[in-house]
């Protein structure tokens, strides 16, 4: 404590700020590599305010494959449309006497006046002048209460312009109280079996909403009372039409027409911490290897420097996906383990650095005056080896953001976080490279790229700064 409040350590401190930051902005290389680094930085802590999607429960906002929006400027992509989202307002078209409410909330109170079935019929009708989309989907919620006698079932349709009619899902028979949210999506192999197309039919958007004009979209409840006294109340909400489109957002969607761009953002953050976390944990053994192999000499040198000489003759990439086979797939092994085996080239640059400095004469001072081994190596060497070993994190950070990428395009990344790695690995594995979605692959390796960029530019920019032999003359 009294090292941090003293004034004239503090003055001492600054002035080698100041100092180091004179020679530092004069590497132009090393400005570069600041503003690049400052991009990925605002991107990883404002990523929420960036996009409202969450990479990992991932929301549908575009058919499968939907390039970004600008693209729309380019003569070939102007008629590319965005989503549409419709929500729909119920309007009493039959048995409305059992209607109790409409809009965007239907109620309806059944009770029976004869044994015939009765039919009650609620429809919406919107308009749809654009291209076709690939892809839709129809929800709502229902639910059924107070049922005693009597059967029920219910059936959705869609009404083209031309008058044909599509019946995209159908309830069975029931005849007690049910509940749940109804989910018709267009690409489900039973909704485009029961309309009658080929399984594999990806485009059922494309022909249903062939035409312009007005569709209209109906929910037709049928009613066979059991006995006299039958009753029913159902109750239809939360209704809504996705068209899916073809353009979105500033990089498109994915496989499942969930949002691109929330992924990068929340990619950078991951990349982020790994490479801080594991270039952290690989200098710190490098530098508590190196300067006690260094100091101590003998015995404790020569057995760290064959450990040193095993550890870089082993494959590392192969050695941590069969650890990360074994102990699974997890951010906090992938972080220990890439830090454990990163540390032996610095290990013997700070040994030399310590060989050096324990044979200068305040070293022998600090011997002569009482010193222990461990004082001396904490008070005298870390400092004077601190420089170099801060030049080293900088340059460790690519190579673990680079090890972590490959490990989770190879599969072996942390399934529950978003990396630029599973991004490309997904892209890989779910056809992002055979149908040539760039905006899915080529974004997160450019940031790769331009993030290792940035820690070797300040890498490079910070070693000749510290390094006297790399100062280039003025």
């Amino acid at each position: 404590m009294a090292w941090i409040l003293s004034k004239e350590r503090r003055t001492i401190f600054k002035r080698k700020v100041g100092q180091f930051w004179d020679e530092f902005k004069r590497k132009k290389i090393g400005i570069f590599g600041v503003a690049l680094l400052s991009v990925f930085i605002i991107a990883a802590i404002f990523g929420p305010m960036l996009t409202p999607y969450d990479p990992i429960n991932k929301t549908r906002v575009a058919q499968a494959f939907a390039m970004p929006e600008w693209v729309t400027i380019f003569p070939q992509f102007k008629n590319l449309v965005k989503t549409r989202e419709i929500g729909i307002s119920w309007d009493a078209e039959e048995g409305s006497q059992y209607i109790k409410g409409w809009g965007t909330m239907v109620g309806v109170e059944y009770q029976a006046t004869t044994m015939a079935t009765t039919v009650v019929k609620v429809s919406s009708t919107f308009s749809h002048q654009t291209i076709p989309p690939n892809e839709f989907f129809v929800a709502f919620t229902w639910a059924s209460s107070e049922v005693e006698n009597v059967e029920y079932s219910l059936r959705l349709t869609i009404t083209t312009p031309n008058g044909t009619d599509y019946t995209l899902w159908t309830q069975p028979n029931y005849r007690d109280a049910k509940g749940e949210v109804a989910h018709i999506e267009s690409n489900n192999p039973f909704v485009i079996i029961n309309l009658g197309f080929s399984p594999g039919t990806d485009n059922l958007g494309r022909i249903i909403f062939s035409q312009k004009g007005d569709y209209t979209v109906r929910i037709k409840i049928s009613l066979q009372p059991l006995a006299p006294n039958a009753k029913a109340n159902f109750k239809i909400s939360d209704s809504e039409i996705f068209l899916a489109g073809q353009v979105h957002g500033v990089l498109g969607t994915d496989n499942v027409g969930a949002d691109v761009f929330s992924d990068l953002l929340y990619g950078a953050r991951i990349s982020l911490i790994i490479g801080l976390l594991a270039a952290i944990v690989g200098t710190s053994i490098g530098v508590f290897v190196g300067i006690a192999s260094g100091y101590l000499g003998g015995a404790v040198d020569e057995i760290s420097m064959r450990i040193v000489d095993i550890l870089i003759c082993l494959p590392l990439l192969p050695l941590l996906l069969a650890l990360v086979s074994i102990y699974g797939k997890s951010i906090f092994y992938i972080v220990l383990f890439i830090g454990i085996f990163g540390w032996q080239g610095l290990a013997r640059v700070i040994r030399s650095q310590a060989l050096s400095i324990r044979e200068i004469a305040f070293i022998d001072s600090a011997r002569a005056s009482g010193g222990s081994s461990f004082y001396i190596m904490i008070k005298h060497i870390i400092p004077n080896v601190l420089p170099v070993a801060f030049a080293s994190l900088v340059l460790a950070v690519p190579s673990a953001i680079l090890f972590e990428s490959s490990l989770s395009f190879l599969g072996f990344g942390d399934p529950r976080v978003p990396t630029w790695g599973k991004m490309l690995q997904y892209a890989f594995s779910f056809g992002g490279f055979t149908r040539l979605a760039w905006w899915w692959i080529l974004p997160p390796g450019l940031s790769i790229i331009a993030l290792c960029l940035a820690f070797v530019f300040i890498g490079h920019a910070f070693d000749e700064v510290v390094n006297p032999r790399l100062r280039r003359r003025q």
